[in-house]
């Protein structure tokens, strides 16, 4: 991750404590094993104060996310 642009942001704003994560991508299938010139996939991260759970997968469908799964 040497080459953002940018810094990446502080994510515990509430100070320390228990967070719950959701992580979403898309356009991880699009060029596999390639180095595009542009960006190809996509991510949202969203982070909130939460008391601890256990995970919840919500949604898997990815060719390439289910391949690496899969071993």
């Amino acid at each position: 991750m040497d080459d953002l642009d940018e810094e990446l942001p502080v994510l515990s704003f509430a100070g320390p404590g228990d967070y719950r994560p959701r992580v979403h991508a898309r356009g991880r299938d699009t060029a596999i094993g390639l180095a595009p010139a542009e960006v190809t996939e996509w991510y949202l991260v969203q982070v909130w104060p939460a008391p601890a759970r256990d995970v919840a997968v919500l949604r898997q469908t990815d060719t390439y996310g289910a391949s690496v799964r899969a071993r």
